[in-house]
């Protein structure tokens, strides 16, 4: 994952990478950055600032050509922006990180999370050593960081059914079941024919298999399950059953 904005409250030092950041973005730096010597690590507690190059507004430049030269100040304008979106810039990877790479893994998530939660909580406790920043501002680093806090915390984060909830769970059915079902409707023609690579893709986004004890499960390689269906010919037994005794329900209605 790639760094988070939180990160540069760790400590001073990390603070400390931010005002270095900050002032690699001034324009003239940007240009010739190599002509420059490298940045003293001293902690600023005073004001300063970097220069950027901006339009001019429409009345002095209409054709949109033009630039001028203006102040942006680290303390008074800067670091308001940085804080502002810490909780932001730190749930919407945190989010897209699980999902993408550790839906499948109970255990990888727990210690995911686990460690971001000892994080957070460690920036929390020592966020007074930042006392120097402006009380206003200070306030809201606390309050983004406690936004991040509760977020983490959420104990939806360790269940599976949560964060599959754009998925239909299936409830003693297996996935077996569910190739049988549609692979039925397909022979059928009571659903369009499309192939098993299609009709597999549908079924793995559209569905997931809740265990008798609550464990979500995600679906693949549907589609070589729908094709060994379509080669032997022959429902699955056992699902076939399953399936016959549901539909015999609808009797008793």
């Amino acid at each position: 994952m790639k760094p988070f904005l939180i990160d540069y409250f760790i400590d001073r030092e990390s603070f400390i990478d931010l005002q270095i950041d900050f002032l690699k973005q001034d324009f003239v730096y940007s240009m010739n950055s190599e002509f420059f010597p490298s940045f003293e690590r001293a902690l600023k507690k005073e004001d300063f600032y970097i220069e950027e190059q901006v339009p001019l507004s429409y009345s002095e430049d209409p054709n949109g050509i033009s630039f001028t030269m203006q102040k942006l100040y680290f303390y008074k304008t800067y670091l308001g922006t940085i804080i502002h979106k810490l909780s932001s810039n730190y749930l919407n990877d945190f989010y897209n990180y699980i999902r993408e790479d550790l839906l499948e893994s109970q255990k990888d998530r727990r210690k995911f999370l686990n460690e971001g939660k000892k994080r957070v909580a460690s920036i929390i406790d020592n966020i007074n050593q930042f006392n120097f920043i402006d009380f206003r501002l200070l306030t809201e680093l606390k309050s983004q960081l406690c936004q991040i806090e509760f977020a983490i915390n959420s104990p939806t984060l360790y269940n599976d059914k949560y964060l599959k909830i754009d998925k239909l769970a299936l409830h003693k059915w297996n996935e077996t079941d569910l190739v049988t079902f549609f692979h039925f409707l397909r022979t059928q023609k009571v659903i369009d024919f499309i192939s098993d690579a299609e009709l597999g893709r549908f079924l793995e986004r559209s569905f997931c298999v809740e265990n008798h004890e609550g464990e979500v499960s995600s679906l693949d390689s549907l589609n070589k399950r729908l094709n060994d269906l379509k080669n032997v010919n022959k429902l699955n037994d056992r699902s076939e059953k399953r399936l016959s005794d549901l539909f015999k329900k609808f009797s008793k209605y």
